[in-house]
């Protein structure tokens, strides 16, 4: 399943199609387009994050 590491280390799996959103963002990001985004992931033992995205916030993906 891909996961997303978001700030400072946190893992959260994410569904393929959430994956593919989130990869669409960042290029939306390199290329300007946008400012930002609210996500709501959820992690070990069902704890739910709601993360604002913005550009140069460190995340990773992971296939």
């Amino acid at each position: 399943m891909p996961g997303l590491i978001f700030r400072a280390g946190v893992t959260y799996d994410i569904s393929h199609t959430r994956f593919e959103a989130t990869r669409e963002l960042l290029v939306r990001f390199a290329e300007g387009r946008t400012t930002g985004v609210a996500m709501s992931l959820t992690h070990d033992g069902g704890a739910q994050h709601h993360l604002f995205i913005t550009p140069g916030a460190p995340i990773t993906l992971v296939e």
